[in-house]
């Protein structure tokens, strides 16, 4: 099956979002997030790196402030293809629109079957031209949250070594902490941040990628790491909003980006989730965690995520009372990664301050997270992508994972 054409819509009229979202056919198109007229709107698409804009509004709104606001986007730059969907086709617009660089204009009342058919056009004609003029097309990052509805069932230590993992392949990675209350991402990994999460949100100029970087701390594997406020009471200073302008910006400027989200759902925790790709519902083996993990499922599912979620399992072990299959069967789903009941590799790493994958590679659980990371890989990247990083893994080993 050919790869899908990636959209994204901006519109303001909730009406005009349903009525394209109505033409989508499934097979071919699929649309990756909406966006609206607003100053966060280049962000937020170029952090999807969608395949397809398309600008809609009817036609009274469109005039060289609209065309402004396109050009602004500087999206030939990036790979992406700008569309105008209007209530009224005109020669003028068509002609207005091609000088500023937009690929096709349609009536918002054009059937399905020609809105495939056009998009597919574009398309091909922008594949054409991006071979000529050399325009490489950025990879669409992929958020992961890791969450867990109770504490101690391993989250912050699978989230952490994923991403260490992925960084050390040559993955351009970023590790955010949003356990903002007792979040340890930081010192798992042995690392002293002087900025945390609190000062990226409370930047005078805004929160942008200049602030993200300036406040996240480089690990030895080349993950980047946002760190969680240094005292519990500064939590309140992390909003709803500034989780979601962070994550947007990751997007337009990381390949993978992992959330470690605390055990409650609070307002940003939520977000991370609505926010994210895929979500991680990590626990170990026991009847408290199996409980927790269906009030999860549940209230995911009330919060329209639960098709997002895949079961982490942690700290198996054949002793274990309540097996595997009461998860799977209990929850529906089967599980996506199982990790041992390795704790004494865990915990020595832990007081090294080193993460297992680089403390002991050949340990049950460092293989077991690489199993896990290739299989994201995979998923995200395909065959070839995870050929890449399997190469540039070993050429890191001499350095990172020297013992």
């Amino acid at each position: 099956m050919a790869d899908l054409i990636n959209i994204v819509v901006c519109a303001e009229q909730t009406e005009i979002k349903v009525n394209i979202k109505n033409k989508i056919d499934p097979e071919k198109l699929e649309i990756i997030g909406y966006s609206e007229f607003n100053n966060e709107a280049k962000t937020r698409i170029l952090g999807y790196s969608p395949d397809v804009v398309i600008f809609a509004t009817e036609s009274e709104n469109i005039d060289e402030k609209f065309f402004d606001f396109i050009e602004d986007m500087e999206l030939a730059s990036n790979g992406c293809s700008p569309v105008i969907m209007t209530d009224e086709v005109t020669v003028d617009l068509v002609n207005a629109a091609a000088r500023y660089g937009v690929r096709q204009v349609m009536s918002l009342d054009i059937s399905t079957e020609e809105f495939t058919k056009n998009l597919e056009g574009v398309i091909n004609s922008e594949r054409k031209l991006s071979k000529k003029i050399n325009v490489e097309r950025k990879t669409r990052s992929h958020v992961y949250s890791f969450f867990s509805g109770k504490g101690g069932v391993g989250k912050t230590t699978i989230s952490t070594n994923l991403a260490v993992n992925l960084a050390s392949r040559g993955k351009k990675t970023l590790l955010v902490d949003l356990d903002l209350q007792f979040g340890d991402s930081d010192m798992a990994l042995d690392l002293n941040p002087t900025e945390t999460i609190v000062d990226v949100v409370r930047d005078s100029l805004g929160i942008s990628i200049d602030s993200l970087t300036n406040c996240a701390v480089t690990h030895a594997s080349g993950l980047s790491v946002l760190a969680s406020p240094s005292s519990p009471e500064l939590a309140d200073y992390v909003q709803s909003a500034h989780v979601k302008a962070i994550i947007d910006i990751a997007r337009n400027n990381y390949e993978y980006v992992i959330l470690d989200c605390g055990c409650n759902l609070t307002d940003p925790v939520i977000t991370a989730l609505e926010s994210s790709d895929t979500i991680f519902m990590v626990n170990d083996v026991n009847i408290l965690s199996l409980k927790r993990a269906k009030l999860c499922q549940n209230v995911l599912y009330q919060i329209n995520q639960s098709d997002k979620v895949k079961l982490v399992i942690n700290k198996n072990a054949k002793k274990n009372n309540v097996k595997i299959s009461d998860y799977e069967n209990i929850l529906n789903m089967e599980a996506y990664a199982i990790f041992s009941s390795d704790l004494k590799t865990i915990n020595d790493s832990l007081n090294s301050g080193q993460p297992a994958v680089s403390y002991k590679p050949r340990s049950a659980f460092a293989k077991e997270l690489n199993a896990f990371a290739e299989k994201v890989i995979m998923e995200r990247e395909g065959k070839e992508g995870l050929a890449k990083a399997k190469t540039a893994g070993k050429a890191k080993k001499k350095g990172l994972f020297s013992k």
